[in-house]
């Protein structure tokens, strides 16, 4: 078989995304207020891209509950969840749709913008969004970073570890 003939019967689509799966990534639970209303998911596509000032990138899927919560209000928190906290990221990366008390289901309190700081987490960073972009299924939003505490040492949840795989 040529190698022309071998490339045509690869899967590609399968191939981009192992490919893509091979990034690695952390894995983080944000947490979002709009007035009285709370909620939190998971998210693996966020990553420091300033720092001065001090600006992350949050990519958040359009068909999430927390994007219009996030447009509304402006902020978010990002809790940087320890190795182990597979069964927390789990249970923020629910549906709304399916779970919508899922914040309550984790123990939590509130931090100093009003968004919930999840118990164990190793920190969290405070965020106001500054801008955002289309992409795709997602729009990322940028961040400037208004507020961090670190809370106690320990590794940080990857994906890898945590078994969970991105859909896209």
């Amino acid at each position: 078989m040529s190698s022309s003939e071998q490339t045509a019967t690869v899967d590609l689509e399968a191939e981009r995304k192992q490919c893509l799966r091979l990034l690695t990534y952390g894995l983080y639970a944000v947490t979002v207020r709009r007035g009285d209303e709370h909620s939190a998911f998971t998210a693996n596509w966020l990553t420091q891209v300033s720092f001065d000032p001090p600006l992350v990138a949050l990519s958040v899927e359009n068909s999430s509950h927390s994007i219009g919560m996030i447009r509304e209000s402006g902020i978010f928190t990002v809790n940087l969840l320890p190795s182990g906290a597979r069964d927390v990221a789990g249970m923020l990366g629910r549906r709304w749709s399916r779970v919508p008390d899922k914040l309550d289901r984790v123990e939590h309190a509130f931090g100093p913008n009003g968004c919930a700081i999840v118990a164990g987490a190793l920190g969290y960073l405070e965020c106001r969004v500054t801008s955002s972009v289309p992409a795709g299924d997602s729009t990322v939003f940028i961040a400037e970073v208004t507020a961090a505490r670190h809370l106690r040492e320990g590794a940080a949840l990857t994906m890898a570890e945590s078994g969970f795989r991105h859909a896209g």
